[in-house]
């Protein structure tokens, strides 16, 4: 309820800020001519907020969208209140309902190919919400001037510009909050380019060589463990550090080292938005049945998901076979299989598709 409430109080805030934003920008005889809107008018500004929220916030994520696109990102979902899009495991993309309120401020999850110049791609990749903003704001100031005084359609497009030079001054603004980096942030990070900044290039590095399918066991592990014992940089980027950690201990086959990382990382997920922290319980849940071999413990685990649209469309089954496995219930193991195979070639991880496709013909077997 708290969630709900402070949504909701998010877009009458936004709304707020459109209206007066856009009382101050217009002329004065403008601001009086809005005053003599027609009677009633009032109430469609309101029911309108939710609609006007959307549509900023969409235009705002789109353009971190593009953005990416333009510096070789892949896409790998969107989301904007309570609608969100993923990709398809043969291509395209299809639709979801976002049941995260924790996500319903916007988010555009992309990832880079290669890692070359990967300071500047990812500060242009940053920019993209801001100026997508901007722009908005910009589009809205030059339909609406021309338009008659004192008019309905004009006073809707001034308050949506303002609202969206709202938004662009909200997230310009460098700050971290609910697990989040504002864009003004990353972008400042990155310009200072100091220790934090090198911590979030390593994790865009880690990134890139998943996707790219190298192994594991060939992660800078070192690496990882001086950024994560770095205490001037921020919590989160060091608990990533020791995800990537956890996942070189499992290519080394040192699972005992691989149980304490994974553990550590689940004791500080409050780091990370509530709306991710799904993906690591079906990572536990993946590590205790197949490596641990402790069905209780991997069931417990499972139990622990909540549905995201940050959930990989490989995960969800593959947790559902491992446990299925290790309860000896082989059709149901089999019954896993077309999805699981469907999802591998758009795995984040391509790292851990060779393993996957031995644990494969180990369960047809």
């Amino acid at each position: 309820m708290k969630k709900i409430l402070s949504f909701a109080l998010l877009i009458v805030a936004g709304g707020m800020l459109g209206y007066f934003g856009a009382k101050f920008l217009m002329p004065e005889r403008d601001a009086e001519a809005a005053r003599l809107l027609p009677d009633g008018s009032g109430i469609y500004i309101l029911l309108l907020l939710p609609v006007m929220y959307l549509l900023v916030v969409g235009i705002h994520e789109l353009g971190h969208v593009v953005a990416g696109k333009t510096q070789n990102f892949d896409f790998f979902g969107l989301t904007v209140g309570p609608f969100s899009w993923k990709p398809k495991d043969g291509g395209g993309i299809k639709f979801a309902w976002n049941k995260s309120l924790n996500l319903a401020g916007g988010v555009a999850m992309m990832l880079p190919n290669g890692d070359e110049r990967l300071r500047q791609r990812f500060t242009w990749f940053a920019a993209g919400g801001p100026l997508a903003s901007l722009l908005l704001l910009g589009v809205c100031f030059l339909i609406g001037n021309p338009l008659p005084e004192g008019t309905f359609v004009r006073f809707l497009l001034f308050a949506l510009g303002a609202f969206s030079g709202a938004i662009f001054v909200a997230t310009i603004l460098p700050f971290r909050a609910g697990g989040f980096a504002s864009d003004g942030l990353r972008i400042l990070t990155f310009a200072r380019n100091g220790p934090t900044a090198a911590a979030d290039l390593a994790g865009l590095q880690a990134m890139t060589h998943l996707r790219a399918g190298r192994p594991h066991e060939d992660l800078p592990a070192e690496e990882f463990a001086a950024v994560s014992a770095d205490a001037s940089i921020p919590a989160q980027q060091r608990v990533t550090m020791d995800y990537y950690r956890y996942l070189h201990a499992l290519g080394v086959n040192d699972v005992l080292k691989a149980g304490e990382l994974l553990a550590s990382v689940l004791d500080r997920l409050d780091e990370y938005p509530a709306g991710t922290h799904g993906g690591f319980y079906l990572e536990q849940a993946i590590f205790e049945a197949q490596y641990r071999k402790d069905l209780e413990a991997a069931e417990v685990a499972f139990a622990r998901y909540e549905d995201s649209p940050f959930t990989e469309a490989l995960s969800l089954p593959l947790t559902r076979a491992t446990i299925a496995n290790l309860r000896g219930d082989r059709a149901a193991v089999l019954a896993e299989l077309p999805t699981i195979e469907a999802a591998l070639p758009k795995s984040m991880d391509q790292s851990r598709v060779p393993v996957i496709r031995q644990w494969l013909t180990e369960w047809k077997a």
